[in-house]
């Protein structure tokens, strides 16, 4: 029995090649092919394949998936041995320049379905090889829709991770006017317990008050506000300070000037200012 192991060969840009027989060969001369050969003692599928194609074309490839199991009988004036083959996609990377060996006469570049009906006999093993052209562009469009679907799928996981996002940010910011009409309640806890004396700090009605305002900030904390920390001596930052008064020889210069006192102190969601740090700056 003889193993045949043939490929049909797939360019960068998806095109196929096929060869044309010798007029002198032994068998099917004239005849549209495609590359490859038998099995050799010792020998893998791979192996054959990329030594064929390399002897019969000069280009090297990368071999592909099965596509075809063929058997074929033996038949006296055709094979002398029963023949199984089987039928490979190999790909062809970069260089597509052909040199044939003295097997075939002629060779073309086409694309797929040209390349089908360049073979045209009704049965046996030339049939085989139009028939492997078929399942290859069946392998070869299963294989585009497959691709589809994963980009697909990808596409749809980016989107639940952005409908995530924006439901997180929705989240955040549709408490936003909540949020400001609350942040005045708690400047006034600071501006009473920001000035408890110490010896008055210990007293009930003081830890109670602390108590409500420690809530306060644990709210807004929990939705996501957070203070803009600043202090006394920092640069004033246009970006995230709201300047209320300067007190300095060039009233207009507003970058590069240092922070004086803090009137009123600021917040963000995330990125987003909610509300400047009002400060005092020389």
């Amino acid at each position: 029995m003889e193993i045949t192991v043939k490929a049909v060969v797939i360019s960068e840009d998806g095109q196929v090649l096929i060869l044309k027989r010798a007029k002198d060969d032994s068998t099917n001369a004239g005849k549209w092919d495609i590359p490859g050969g038998l099995l050799e003692f010792n020998e893998t599928v791979e192996e054959v394949l990329k030594r064929e194609v390399l002897e019969e074309t000069g280009l090297e490839v990368e071999v592909g998936p099965v596509i075809r199991v063929s058997e074929f009988a033996k038949e006296s004036e055709i094979f002398k041995k029963e023949k199984r083959s089987l039928r490979y996609i190999a790909y062809c990377q970069g260089n597509t320049d052909v040199k044939l060996s003295e097997e075939h006469s002629e060779f073309a570049w086409l694309k797929i379905d040209e390349a089908i009906e360049k073979f045209d006999e009704k049965d046996g093993f030339e049939l085989d090889k139009k028939n492997t052209i078929i399942d290859a562009k069946k392998y070869l469009e299963m294989q585009r829709t497959q691709d589809s679907l994963k980009r697909l799928a990808a596409d749809f996981e980016n989107y639940k991770k952005r409908q995530a996002q924006v439901q997180k940010e929705w989240a955040q910011f549709s408490n936003e006017n909540m949020i400001l009409q609350v942040l005045p309640v708690l400047d006034n806890f600071h501006a009473s317990t920001d000035h408890i004396p110490e010896d008055q700090k210990e007293n009930p009605w003081v830890v109670g008050i602390m108590h409500i305002q420690k809530q306060l900030e644990k709210i807004l904390e929990d939705n996501g506000v957070s203070e803009i920390k600043a202090k006394e001596g920092d640069e004033f930052d246009p970006s995230i300070h709201e300047a209320i008064k300067q007190e300095s020889e060039d009233e207009e210069q507003e970058s590069g000037d240092k922070i004086k006192k803090i009137i009123l102190k600021g917040y963000r969601i995330g990125d987003k200012i909610i509300r400047a740090t009002r400060v005092i700056v020389e």
